[in-house]
């Protein structure tokens, strides 16, 4: 379903702006703008089709997610075996986490700051498991 809305996508600039260049020879330039901001409504809406798209198959694929909020300490799993431990959940789009270094267990400032650059962004097609550990 998500390849149909890329052909879709793809196929509706040339064809707009086919239509706006043939309309421009009798109402002017109004033409080519209408179809300009049909293409830009119309590739809004394929997005947001095609994010929603993605967040329904991922939460479909880890159904933990749902229930994942700010701050809980979670377990991921990727596809080449490496297991990222003890990590803290920050914020999830519709096919990435974000995902913090190991919590800090004092107020460091130093530690803090370290582990606000170990902070990743994770490709939930790269995930095999994602498990709560607190």
């Amino acid at each position: 379903m998500k390849l149909v809305y890329w052909m879709f996508k793809i196929l509706v600039l040339p064809l707009l702006m086919f239509i706006g260049i043939n309309f421009m020879k009798t109402a002017g330039w109004w033409a080519l703008i209408m179809t300009v901001s049909i293409f830009v409504l119309v590739n809004w809406l394929l997005d947001r089709k095609i994010n929603q798209y993605n967040h329904q198959y991922f939460l479909n694929k880890f159904p933990v997610l749902e229930g994942l909020k700010y701050g809980q300490i979670i377990s991921v799993e990727l596809l080449n075996g490496k297991v990222l431990e003890n990590r803290i959940f920050a914020s999830a789009l519709s096919s990435e986490i974000l995902i913090g270094s190991e919590p800090v267990s004092d107020n460091q400032l130093e530690d803090f700051l370290n582990g606000i650059k170990k902070t990743q962004w994770i490709r939930l097609k790269k995930v095999k498991s994602i498990t709560i550990i607190k």
